[in-house]
């Protein structure tokens, strides 16, 4: 085999708790889902060991050196003593939008190479060392994401869900996030073992109430454009909305699709193509 292409999906948090704070890092638990947005990853043996990468589609403003990817594939590389390999990258999910863009491209390409190389050895350290939530990333499905995002219980649950996504242009940084969460200092009661315990019993009600994200209220206070793009989703008939990771998409959620599909029909004709559409993978 000389190369491989694989489908790096985004995520949602259909919960985000902030627990606490400790070794300088927040302590959270966020039930999360995949969803058939993707970037598509084609990762190619080189006969040196030399690690190259291009991306297409969305623009992203960051140097190669730095890029998550590039990062993924140079760490593979020096862990299991392999050849290089060229990395392209079709990027399709918003940047800096919550969405889990860059730890998807990470368990991309590590997924990828170890498929490539034939190794037989599990990623999740490699991936806890690049980033928080790119071990959830490696086979994402329905999670309790916990820690610093490092610690996953995959949950055996399919339950189909269908969404609206509203990213905006203007990214959100993590960072600046939960700083600003910690200068709001406003503790809020936790959601996510609730709305677990709704959707594994069925109850859809309870499930869409108990949908929220701690950090909406200090996103929005760095980027207004949040809160009057979900209040746009609520306008256009949307019952439940939220936002994903540190912003700045918010989300429709709905359990029916000509529900959704009415909504981001009229979305789409006010708004153009900043409107997607997604669904649970």
């Amino acid at each position: 085999m000389k190369k491989i292409t694989v489908k790096a999906k985004a995520k949602i948090n259909l919960t985000l708790d902030i627990l606490g704070v400790s070794g300088g890092y927040h302590l959270l638990k966020s039930l999360v889902c995949s969803i058939n947005l993707f970037d598509t990853i084609t990762v190619k043996k080189r006969k040196d060991d030399k690690i190259t990468l291009k991306i297409k589609g969305l623009e992203v403003d960051c140097s190669v050196p730095e890029n998550n990817a590039f990062r993924a594939g140079v760490l593979f590389k020096e862990t299991f003593k392999t050849s290089g390999v060229d990395i392209i990258i079709d990027k399709k999910i918003p940047i800096g939008g919550g969405l889990g863009g860059s730890s998807a491209d990470i368990a991309g390409v590590l997924n990828a190479m170890k498929e490539l190389f034939s190794v037989d050895q599990p990623l999740s350290e490699l991936a806890n060392k690049l980033s928080s939530d790119a071990n959830y990333m490696l086979n994402g499905g329905y999670a309790v994401m916990s820690g610093r995002g490092d610690e996953v219980e995959c949950l055996k649950q399919d339950k189909k869900l269908y969404f609206v996504l509203f990213p905006d242009k203007e990214s959100v940084s993590s960072r600046a996030c939960y700083k600003k969460f910690d200068e709001l200092n406003k503790t809020q009661p936790t959601s996510t073992d609730k709305v677990l315990s709704a959707l594994n019993s069925g109850e859809e009600k309870d499930f869409l109430d108990g949908l929220k994200n701690d950090l909406f209220e200090s996103a929005t206070a760095l980027n207004p454009n949040i809160k009057l793009n979900l209040i746009a989703l609520k306008s256009a008939g949307t019952k439940t909305a939220i936002m994903t990771g540190s912003g700045s998409t918010v989300v429709g959620v709905f359990l029916d699709k000509k529900e959704r599909d009415a909504v981001y029909k009229l979305l789409l004709s006010r708004f153009g193509n900043k409107i997607l559409k997604a669904e649970t993978m």
